[in-house]
């Protein structure tokens, strides 16, 4: 085991933590969907029409821009609304469960049998069952190529983001399915499997994996992090990350031969009742509204996030089980305004200059979703690298990729980064700058005209 210590960093103190408790009510569900739109880079072809009977299994779409990755129905049924959104991209397809369930079945491989798997038979069988979008690559982060060989891959259990899902608790009666798991993403490279997890989460030992603990404030356990304190990636390599909870999806694909029918997500946030902030074992794909609709805060509006609270996505208040991620964030739509705000001695209003006499204070704080101020002209401060773990220089990377200098962000360490690297530098400014989304754009843009 290595420790990595990362002194930059920046810890946000939300209230609304979840308990260790896990809760099974959701596992019955009617309603199931499936998201074209969770997978960045993909032109979807459509394999199913309204009024189809699929089984729990069955092909839903393929993707035309990399042949062979197939992406399943979460549940039988019949397929009763395809939502088309532009250019007639599909968004949502709804499938209503039937009472009997019928299952696709792959084949099965226990310990002994993915020992003598080749690569390429195994990257088949996860490509066809559906499992193999969970495998993402770098550069770039997108759903990884089975073309390509990687120097590395990197399993993410960290959980240093406000209220992220802690490993320790959704490993819990899957360690074989996670050893499994493991044990077959060490075919896919020459190199070594990673395990990096946050300073106090406790999990048993596993064979075949390198174990890494990282030390810190957040972004301490973003996979970029990782990757730069390990194995450092050049424009030509490859590597491939994964989340932990993703290796157990996996491993219990290849155990029991059929999709996953179970995921545990952590609901947390201040906008979520306190007794409804705890851990959920649901359905792969099933319907949320049930619990959200008798969780969440009924005297106010409220944003709902898939992923962590510092880069998530905005989801509607009755979503499906998202295929990725492992918890869900709940806060208020701060939409108030404050007359001569910035005159005020801000006792309530969370700061991270120490500008405002909250800064005093220590204690966790009910946050919304309001920005305190517009979106201004953008001076280099350095208050963004001043919590950035990574050794690059935001500012002058931000203002490369507003000019469409491809070449400039090149040189400036781009490629070793992913958007979510900048949550903390879009946090902190006090510019209001979407760093996030030009740090997007700029890989997109360089991605269109190849390394």
């Amino acid at each position: 085991m290595i420790i990595h210590k990362i002194k930059k960093g920046f810890d946000v103190n939300v209230l609304g933590e979840p308990t260790t408790e896990i809760d099974n009510r959701c596992i019955n569900q009617s309603i199931y969907c499936v998201y074209p739109t969770e997978f960045d880079g993909i032109k979807p072809k459509l394999h199913v029409k309204v009024g189809d009977y699929v089984k729990r299994g069955d092909l839903l779409f393929t993707n035309k821009r990399m042949e062979h990755v197939n992406f399943r129905s979460p549940a039988c049924g019949s397929i009763s609304e395809i939502k088309l959104g532009d250019r007639r991209f599909p968004t949502e397809i709804i499938i209503n469960k039937s009472d009997v369930e019928e299952s696709v079945t792959f084949e099965r491989f226990n310990n002994q049998d993915i020992s003598n798997l080749s690569s390429d038979k195994l990257k088949k069988h996860l490509l066809n069952s559906g499992l193999w979008p969970l495998i993402k690559q770098r550069p770039f982060n997108k759903i990884a190529n089975p073309a390509d060989k990687p120097k590395s891959i990197f399993i993410n259990a960290c959980n240093n983001a406000p209220f992220q899902a802690d490993f320790s608790v959704i490993l819990k009666g899957d360690e074989d399915a996670f050893q499994l798991g493991i044990n077959a993403l060490n075919i896919l490279t020459e190199g070594k499997v990673n395990l990096c997890i946050s300073d106090g989460i406790e999990i048993p030992d596993f064979e075949n994996i390198s174990k890494h603990v990282f030390k810190g404030k957040y972004p301490s356990g973003n996979t970029s992090v990782h990757i730069n304190k390990i194995s450092p990636i050049l424009p030509t390599d490859i590597v491939y990350t994964l989340g932990a909870q993703d290796v157990i999806l996996i491993g219990k694909l290849l155990m029991y031969g059929e999709i996953p029918r179970t995921k545990i997500i952590a609901l947390a946030g201040p906008s979520v009742k306190e007794e409804y902030r705890k851990y959920y074992k649901v359905p792969f794909g099933g319907s949320l509204e049930n619990l959200l609709n008798n969780a969440l805060e009924e005297d106010e509006e409220i944003r709902l996030i898939c992923g962590n609270v510092m880069y998530g996505t905005k989801v509607a208040l009755n979503t499906c089980v998202n295929f990725y991620g492992s918890e869900y964030f709940a806060l208020a739509e701060d939409r108030s305004r404050h007359i001569l705000g910035w005159t005020m001695p801000g006792i309530d209003q969370y700061s991270a200059h120490r500008v405002t006499l909250s800064a005093l204070f220590n204690h966790k704080r009910k946050l919304g979703t309001n920005q305190h101020g517009s979106h201004r002209a953008m001076v280099v401060t350095g208050w963004m690298d001043k919590y950035q773990p990574l050794n690059i220089m935001t500012d002058y990377l931000v203002r490369s990729a507003l000019a469409h200098d491809t070449e400039e962000m090149v040189q400036l360490g781009i490629l070793e980064t992913d958007p979510e690297d900048f949550a903390i530098a879009s946090f902190v400014d006090p510019h209001k700058t979407d760093v996030c989304k030009i740090i997007k754009k700029g890989l997109e843009e360089i991605e269109e005209e190849g390394l």
